[in-house]
């Protein structure tokens, strides 16, 4: 993942110091122990879909997995970006997997101080009430399972731009607005992209992703409703995966009925 912390707390709570430093204990021999993480199955990144159905399933697996980790674990991902959403074939299946929760927490712990003051994740694909508490306050807003599907939302717009296109086309270089280090700037730029999705976002699909401009639509609507000044969570959650789900369910059973075209790409 390329999710870093962003410090906007104004603080510095370590020292650099100054002079020649000095041991203040004496020196001594510690055990230490390394120990190595391997897990199965290992997988491809999301941006290796070779047609649109991988793409669209693997989305789609990924939010219900966070569902599961939501509903049944209260567990908050807090870090969902296409880096980490994984295709893997599973029981004979490729499905997609949400991996690295290095920045996960549980719902409702407080019993981390530094939590309201860093802003973690990575940007491109932050949530805009997150972004723009941050620019506002000077500080981070807790985290709830809506930024997240926010979230999910902004990895399939980011893929159906980027996904074929060189990195220096200019409908690529236009999502670097949502990568700006400038808090403020960097929702002012997304939040009008959702005022004037059509123009902004739908436009530039690309070619082989066209088949995905309903379902682009849709998704804004069930996060944002007619009102893209409203982006706030909402109390119930279930209507919320529901709907999105449902969503990726119609044109994934398009695609395989044949009504949506399930064109490789490349």
């Amino acid at each position: 993942s390329s999710a870093a912390y962003w410090d906007i707390s104004g603080l510095k709570p370590i020292s650099t110091g100054q002079g020649e430093k000095q041991p203040t204990t004496p020196p001594r021999i510690r055990d230490r122990e390394l120990t190595r993480i391997i897990v199965t199955p290992s997988g491809r990144r999301l941006s290796t879909s070779r047609t649109i159905l991988e793409f669209v399933e693997g989305i789609r697996d990924a939010i219900m997995a966070h569902q599961r980790l939501f509903v049944e674990r209260k567990v908050l991902h807090g870090d969902i970006s296409d880096g980490n959403i994984i295709l893997a074939s599973v029981g004979g299946r490729l499905q997609g997997l949400l991996i690295d929760f290095d920045h996960a927490v549980k719902v409702k712990d407080t019993s981390d101080e530094h939590e309201n003051l860093y802003l973690t994740g990575t940007l491109k694909f932050m949530a805009l009430e997150r972004l723009q508490y941050a620019a506002a306050c000077g500080k981070s807003i807790s985290r709830t399972y809506f930024h997240d599907l926010e979230s999910f939302f902004y990895v399939f717009l980011s893929g159906c731009i980027q996904y074929e296109r060189d990195d220096k086309s200019k409908e690529v270089l236009y999502l670097q607005r949502w990568c700006k280090e400038d808090i403020d700037e960097n929702f002012k730029g997304k939040h009008h992209d959702m005022d004037n999705f059509e123009s902004d976002i739908v436009s530039r699909f690309s070619t082989n992703f066209d088949c995905l401009k309903e379902l682009a639509r849709q998704l804004r609507k069930i996060l944002f409703g007619n009102d893209q000044s409203i982006f706030a969570t909402p109390d119930e959650y279930e209507p919320v995966y529901r709907d999105m789900i449902r969503a990726f369910d119609e044109v994934i059973a398009q695609i395989r009925g044949g009504i949506i075209v399930n064109k490789n790409l490349l």
